[in-house]
């Protein structure tokens, strides 16, 4: 690594800003992602960088900073989102960043304000390097990505890619390789039927018996699919069903939802037209049969090769710093990935020191190893990709 790059590096400020990070609540709903974005690109600015804080209003905003280069080469984009999950049942407390055995506790700090901050880290950093670039490095930390991905949007309709020719998505993997994630669509099924009175149940329409003969012909559905070498195969789970108000009232509505994880290759729009054809199916065999279908939520399965050479050149970082050259992963579970790639098809890695494991748990933390790990290994991907 570059002698000035490494003598700018600092395991103790990136602890400190992932002490920052975690002791700001970003707790997602509401967000309240604001007060951190800006205090991200007052630091930035501090430190020379230019930063733009894009408001998206009820105290929810994005941060974008960018070191400019030459334009020889495009641009590298470390990514990551600032909102966290409520915490749940924790016997430390979830914004106190108290350090124990070389871990870091704290809500968020492995999902993922611990890739967040060593990526802010190594920006400033390379700043501070006085290195000169030959394409521009661009930090993006958005809201919203445990929710509907709003500062993803946001970040890509408002331009925020453009000119970008890779992307790190700093989410937690124990510093490895992740090139891609399965899909997520999630359906609600809803059948109508008529009220009556229990005692009389020939006068009504049984929306969930409705929906019971729809059950059938889902549980014998069949998904249309190549089956992937890492992703494995397209996943259903059956997740909630609600159906009646009364145990004397026949039920006019019955409702199901269902989480379907999908692998590239699939075509969401195929899949829902295929429920709408189990619909079709049971009100030919029961006229007065109704339903419908909305969709909740809606991610594409994506992935970047592995011959990319984005990817070799990240595995090959890998190699220098860790000692570790494994094949790259994937995730069963959805980024802001889902978002990017099938808009740009710009090649993305996920990359990221936090611990998977503890994801949306109680007392979550991060091994503060592997956090100063993540430093170095962002900091000799930027000098390769836009300096060597």
């Amino acid at each position: 690594m570059n002698e000035t790059i490494a003598s700018a590096l600092s395991n103790e400020e990136a602890k400190d800003i992932l002490t920052k990070f975690v002791q700001t609540n970003t707790v997602n709903p509401p967000g309240n992602e604001k007060a951190l974005a800006l205090w991200i690109a007052d630091e930035f600015k501090k430190a020379g960088i230019e930063a733009e804080v894009r408001d998206m209003g009820e105290g929810r905003a994005n941060v974008v900073a960018r070191i400019k280069g030459s334009g020889e080469r495009k641009a590298l984009l470390f990514d990551g989102h600032l909102d966290t999950v409520p915490p749940g049942n924790w016997t430390e407390d979830p914004w106190g960043a108290v350090v124990k055995d070389r871990k870091l506790y704290g809500l968020g700090a492995s999902d993922m304000k611990g890739g967040l901050a060593a990526m802010m880290h190594v920006v400033k950093a390379i700043k501070k390097s006085g290195a000169a670039l030959k394409g521009d490095l661009v930090f993006a930390a958005s809201i919203d990505e445990e929710t509907d991905s709003l500062g993803a949007w946001d970040l890509l309709k408002s331009g925020g890619l453009d000119g970008v020719g890779a992307i790190v998505i700093g989410e937690p993997n124990y510093n490895e390789i992740t090139i891609c994630e399965k899909g997520a669509l999630w359906l609600k099924v809803t059948t109508h039927g008529q009220t009556s009175h229990g005692a009389m149940p020939e006068k009504g329409v049984n929306a969930v018996i409705h929906m019971n003969k729809f059950l059938d012909k889902l549980l014998q559905y069949q998904f249309q699919y190549t089956e992937s070498p890492i992703l494995g195969k397209p996943t259903m789970n059956i997740a909630t069903l609600h159906g009646g108000f009364k145990t004397n009232v026949v039920p006019d509505r019955c409702e199901l939802t269902v989480d379907i994880r999908t692998v590239p290759g699939q075509v969401h729009k195929d899949i829902i037209a295929d429920f709408q054809r189990m619909c079709d199916e049971v009100k030919a065999e029961i006229p007065e049969f109704k339903a419908d279908i909305e969709v909740l939520s809606d991610r594409a399965a994506v992935e970047t090769k592995a011959s990319d050479d984005f990817v070799r050149l990240c595995r090959d970082v890998q190699q220098d710093v860790t000692g570790r050259n494994p094949e790259p992963n994937g995730f069963m579970c959805y980024t802001d990935a889902a978002v990017f790639l099938p808009n740009t098809h710009i090649p993305l890695i996920v990359y990221g020191p936090g611990e998977q494991h503890m994801a949306h748990q109680p007392d979550e933390y991060i091994c503060l190893d592997r956090l100063y790990e993540s430093v170095r290994f962002y900091a000799e991907l930027a000098e390769k990709y836009l300096i060597d």
